[in-house]
Order: structure tokens, then C-alpha cells, then sequence
């Protein structure tokens, strides 16, 4: 079953057909899968459950606990990607914009940022913001000020740990989102051991010394130290609830510098001391201004808008495959804007969901929805619903872009323990982990049958992961080699 595989896996897309599948041909998969996932030591004393269907006829190839709800961890965002597929399209773009308002007395006072739920809003974005305002010739006397209004003020959904707060993965939510709501540090070790680590960041300098009281606007403080020569780094990112975040650990006299993505305290000031930064480069020194507050007065004039590329560019590259938890949060936030107006929210959103699983089959009464991205400790769904979300997938208009923006297991993205196996190349899935979670979804391309649909979803495991992965390996490979 194990080949040698010291490059990517050539990709075997599934394909819609493919000999059949004889009842004696099932009946000997379902008694060596059952062999198989018996005498894994990797999955003893855990919760498996195993669901793979024939895409082509539906039929039940295999099952084990498909009715039984798992902690989902992040094959969760297939929920939020395929229904915001349907709902939203292929082609949605995020788009922010700015605008002049004007005062009493006609005269321009306010630059207002009108923020669009965009996750990928970036420097350059930005600085093409200032830019434009520069062009309109008018220094706003109030300078700019933000609209985050889009979406709810909940910057964390129910469930999650806060000891993630600080961490790249799990930065707070706001329809205002710049630089995925991170600052980009760089860590160099002091000159001796025990002295504090010198810390920069882009794209601004958001450090605060240690002793300093932390705020909204001093998200990072820097508590490491300087570890012996050789020592291993220890270096991480704390933050307890409403506090700021600090750089932890250490890292070793001598070792090069290393980077680190901090989650900032509040995005909205995140945005409005960039935009005040930019603005003074650019020679628009003005008076920087609070929240955003209703209009002085009309007519209020557009200057910048920026689009975000459209979903079918970002679904794959930016979501799925790098499994970024802040994509999805604000996707489904955005459904929840969408599908049940100002401000969009996680339960407007989760509502949404809800209703759109009924609509493919789905009892919604079997899932558990606190947020989008699956890093909820109270997210639950069964290999049954899953399967069932691929299948209505492969069915409808989006197959190939679904198929195209999947990891590849041993080819693209980081489905582990396929590399080497005959799956390698034909397992397109999204996965999901979390402590004592590890689940995977999507399609398998048999050498001899159609695509088969699975889901296949371990909980309540406390085992060796390398052991996990290879008794799923084998499990999928077997059903490939059919």
C-alpha cells in the first residue's frame, strides 16, 4: 500500500463515473475496514465515525457512527463556504469604501471609512485610501473616523478558549479588518542572557514597554526573555481576557531573529492609527477623530471603494487550505448581514445555515452552531451531515471549484499521513484539528469506481496523532484501491 514519495502526488481528480460497485465488492470493504479500524492501535478508546457513499448513486459503502454528533473542529468551514457558495455566489466581493461628509457650513469635515467585513483589507488597500483622499485636494478637519457598523461588536463567538485570544489564529472579529487583525513583530535576542528581546513591528511600531498599563491601543508587551546559547525557543503569545497581548518565553543569545503575528485588542483603533499614520506621510496632518457619529450634514461624497477579489480566487488559497479561522468568522457574519440585515451576526448567520441545511435534507436538529470556523468548544455535526453538505456540493454547478479548492492529500495543503500511501494525490478533503479532535472530509478518487463522498471524524482521543493518521490512511486507501 506504501509508495515512495519524495515529490508532490500527481493530482487524480474524482471523476462522476467509474465501474460500479458489486454488493460482494461492499460487503468485503466493510468487513476489512471494520478489521482495519478495530486493531488501529492510533484509534483505541476513541469516538470514530466513518460515513463514505457513492457520489454517483448515493449508496452507502461504508458507516460507522454516521449518526452521531462530533466535535467538527474545522471541517466546519465547509458548512460556512458551501452555503455562502449558494447564497452569496461564486463571484462576491467584500467591498469597503470612503467617503467626505460634509458640515453646517458645507465645508468637508469628516473622512469615514466604511467598513465591508473584508478579511483580506491590507496595507496597500489602505494606503490607496489615503491616497485618494489626498487627491479630492480637502484635509478633513475631523480627520478620519471609522464605520464598523456592518456587522455586531461580538469580537469572539460562545465556546472559544480565551488563552487563544492573543494567537494569529483566533484575532478578534470586526467588520473593520485590517491585516487579518495581526501585527507582524520581528523577536531578536538581547545581547545577554536574561535581558528582554528587542521587538519591532509593522505595520506599526505596537509595542509598549512592560511597565506600561495596556489599553485598546497597546496590544503588545513584551514579557520574554533572552535564553543560553543552543536553548530551544520558547517564544509565544498570551493575552487573558480584556487585557493586552504579551510576548511570552524565550528565544536563545545568538539565534536569528524570528517572526510572530500578534491579534491585536481592537481592530477599529488598529485601522484608525494606521490611517492616521499614512495620512501624515502623505502630508494630511489633521485632527484624528473618535467613533464615527451621524452625518453633519448632506451631501456626502464617495472618494475610494475597494473591492476584495471574488470568492472563487480566495475559496481555496485564502480559506480552505491554510484553515483560516477569521475567514470564516467573518464569512458567516456576512451571511448573517446578508440573510438578515444590519448588523450581520454569528447567530444571524448560524439562522442562516440552519436553513439552508434543511433545504439540501439536513435535520438542523443534528448540528450544534456556535460559530463558523469549527474552534468552538460547542460546534457538533455528524459524518452523516457532512457527507450529506459534499454531496449536494458535488451535485450542484460549483463541483469543480469546490474540487479545486480543497487539499490534496500529499499534493497540496496539509492533510497528514496520506503522502507516501496510495491515497496520495486522490483524497481531496478539508481537515480539521483541535485537541483530542482530528477530523477529515470531502472526496475520494478510486482507482476503478466514481468519486465516493466521506467524512471521517475521531473525538474524545487521546492517542498518538502519527498512529491516527495512518490508520486513516489506510482506511482511505483501501477504499481507493477497490
Amino acid at each position: 500500500m506504501f509508495l515512495a514519495a519524495a515529490q508532490p502526488a500527481a493530482i487524480v481528480t474524482p471523476a462522476p463515473s467509474g465501474a460500479a460497485w458489486t454488493p460482494s465488492a461492499i460487503a468485503t470493504l466493510r468487513h476489512d475496514l471494520d478489521a482495519l479500524l478495530a486493531n488501529a492501535p492510533g484509534l483505541r478508546r476513541a469516538h470514530v465515525g466513518v460515513l463514505a457513499l457513492d457520489a454517483t448513486t448515493g449508496a452507502t459503502l461504508y458507516a460507522r457512527a454516521a449518526n452521531e454528533e462530533f466535535q467538527p473542529a474545522s471541517t466546519l468551514k465547509l458548512l460556512v463556504g458551501s452555503s455562502a457558495l449558494d447564497r452569496l455566489g461564486p463571484d462576491y466581493r467584500f467591498v469597503t469604501s470612503a467617503i467626505l461628509r460634509t458640515g453646517p457650513e458645507g465645508d468637508y469635515a469628516q473622512a469615514l471609512l466604511i467598513a465591508g467585513g473584508d478579511p483580506f483589507l491590507d496595507v496597500p488597500a489602505l494606503d490607496d485610501a489615503v491616497s485618494a483622499l489626498r487627491s479630492t485636494g480637502v484635509i478633513p478637519r475631523l480627520g478620519w473616523q471609522i464605520d464598523a457598523s456592518r456587522f455586531d461588536a461580538a469580537q469572539y463567538p460562545d465556546g472559544w478558549t480565551w488563552d487563544d485570544f492573543g494567537e494569529d489564529y483566533a484575532p478578534p472579529l470586526s467588520a473593520m479588518t485590517f491585516e487579518e487583525n495581526v501585527v507582524h513583530l520581528t523577536v531578536t535576542p538581547g545581547a545577554n542572557v536574561g535581558d528582554p528581546p528587542s521587538v519591532s513591528a509593522a505595520p506599526l511600531p505596537y509595542v509598549a514597554p512592560i511597565e506600561r498599563t495596556c489599553d485598546s491601543y497597546s496590544p503588545v508587551v513584551v514579557d520574554a526573555t533572552t535564553g543560553p546559547p543552543g536553548s530551544e525557543s520558547t517564544l509565544d503569545v498570551s493575552r487573558a481576557p480584556h487585557a493586552c497581548t504579551r510576548i511570552v518565553g524565550s528565544i536563545a543569545r545568538g539565534a536569528p531573529a524570528e517572526s510572530i503575528d500578534a491579534a491585536v485588542v481592537s481592530p477599529v483603533d488598529y485601522v484608525r492609527a494606521y490611517l492616521g499614520a499614512a495620512s501624515e506621510r502623505a502630508g494630511l496632518g489633521q485632527e484624528h477623530g473618535g467613533p464615527a457619529g451621524p452625518p453633519a450634514a448632506q451631501p456626502s461624497k464617495t472618494f475610494w471603494t475597494h473591492a476584495s477579489a471574488p470568492m472563487r480566487h480566495w475559496l481555496g488559497p485564502r480559506f480552505w487550505i491554510p484553515s483560516d479561522n477569521l475567514v470564516a468568522e467573518l464569512l458567516l457574519k456576512e451571511l448573517g448581514f446578508v440573510a438578515g440585515g444590519k448588523p450581520g451576526t454569528t447567530e444571524k448567520g448560524t439562522a442562516f445555515e440552519k436553513s439552508w441545511l434543511t433545504s439540501i435534507g439536513v435535520d438542523p436538529a443534528t448540528v450544534t452552531l456556535a460559530d463558523g470556523s469549527g474552534l468552538s468548544q460547542y460546534d457538533r455535526i455528524t459524518p452523516r451531515d457532512l457527507t450529506a453538505i459534499l454531496a449536494h456540493d458535488w451535485a450542484g454547478p460549483n463541483r469543480d471549484l469546490i474540487l479545486a479548492s480543497l487539499p490534496v492529500g500529499g499534493a497540496r495543503g496539509t492533510i497528514e499521513g496520506i503522502a507516501g500511501t496510495d491515497a496520495a494525490g486522490r483524497v481531496f478533503a478539508k481537515t480539521g484539528s483541535m485537541s483530542h479532535v482530528r477530523g477529515l472530509a470531502g472526496y475520494l478518487a478510486p482507482l476503478h469506481h466514481g468519486a465516493v463522498i466521506f467524512a471521517f471524524n475521531v473525538d474524545d482521543w487521546i492517542g498518538d496523532y502519527k498512529a491516527l493518521a495512518a490508520a486513516r490512511a489506510a482506511a482511505l486507501s483501501r477504499l481507493i484501491d477497490d
